[in-house]
C-alpha cells in the first residue's frame, strides 16, 4: 500500500504546473488588464433651444460621469439676457494662449528718422469714427394709402397719420391688437409677413375706426410710443 501511495505522488509531481494561476498556452489568452471604461462620444457641439418666453439664462447645470463612475453636477452662473431665437451652441474647444505683442524698441535698432515716424503715427489722432449704417427693414407692407408697416428684427415701425386710440396683447396665439380712428370702409384683408417677429397682420374696418392684428411668433412684452410718422412698436 505504502508503494502504491508513494508512485501516486510522484505521477502527480511530474505532471503538475509550476504555477497554477498562467494558462496553458500564454500564446492565446492575454494577460493584459485596465480599469479603464469605456467613454462617450467625444464632445463636439450641442445646440439647445428655449421657448419663446425665455429672456434670460440665469444658470447651466452639467451632469456629469466622474473618473469613479459616479453622476455629479456643475453649475455655471450666467445671468445674461439672450433672444430666444438664437441657438445656444455647447461646445469643447483647447484653451486659447495669448502672448504680449512685443513694444516698439527704437531706442537702438532704429535711426532718428525712423524713430520720429514712430513717435508721430504713436500720437496722431485716432480717426473720427464711422456713422452707424441705418438698419433697412427685413420687409414693408403697405394696406391702401394710409399705414405701412416696416419690420425689424425687435421692432416694428408703423407710418400712419391715424391717431391709435387703443391697444392691448391677446395670447395663445400671440397678437397684439392696435385700434386707430378713421371712418372707412373695406374688406378685412390678412397679409402673411412672416419675417422678424411678425407672422401675419389682419386688418378689419369698424364703425368709426379700424383694427389691426399683428400675430406674433411667440410671447413677448411689447411698449408702443409716438415717432415721427406715426408709432414704433418695440418686442422684448
Amino acid at each position: 500500500m505504502k508503494k502504491i501511495i508513494l508512485i501516486a505522488s510522484c505521477a502527480i509531481a511530474l505532471l503538475a504546473r509550476e504555477n497554477p494561476f498562467v494558462p496553458d498556452d500564454i500564446n492565446v489568452t492575454t494577460l493584459d488588464s485596465t480599469n479603464v471604461s469605456e467613454n462617450a462620444p467625444k464632445l463636439d457641439r450641442v445646440i439647445a433651444k428655449f421657448p419663446s418666453d425665455a429672456r434670460e439664462l440665469v444658470s447651466a447645470t452639467f451632469s456629469y460621469k466622474s473618473i469613479d463612475g459616479s453622476i455629479k453636477q456643475k453649475i455655471v452662473d450666467i445671468n445674461a439676457s439672450f433672444d430666444w431665437h438664437d441657438d445656444i451652441i455647447i461646445s469643447s474647444q483647447s484653451p486659447v494662449t495669448t502672448q504680449a505683442t512685443p513694444a516698439l524698441d527704437v531706442s537702438v535698432t532704429t535711426t532718428d528718422e525712423q524713430t520720429k515716424q514712430a513717435v508721430a503715427k504713436q500720437a496722431a489722432p485716432k480717426p473720427l469714427s464711422v456713422p452707424p449704417k441705418i438698419e433697412p427693414p427685413l420687409k414693408s407692407v403697405s394696406f391702401m394709402d394710409f399705414i405701412k408697416f416696416d419690420i425689424f428684427n425687435s421692432k416694428i415701425e408703423i407710418i400712419s397719420s391715424d391717431e391709435m386710440i387703443r391697444n392691448f396683447i391677446i395670447n395663445k396665439p400671440d397678437k397684439i391688437v392696435m385700434d386707430f380712428s378713421r371712418s372707412s370702409d373695406f374688406t378685412t384683408k390678412t397679409i402673411k409677413i412672416d419675417k422678424g417677429p411678425l407672422k401675419k397682420a389682419t386688418i378689419g374696418a369698424h364703425k368709426g375706426y379700424y383694427r389691426v392684428v399683428l400675430f406674433l411668433d411667440g410671447n413677448y412684452h411689447y411698449a408702443i410710443r409716438q415717432s415721427g410718422n406715426g408709432y414704433t412698436l418695440t418686442l422684448r
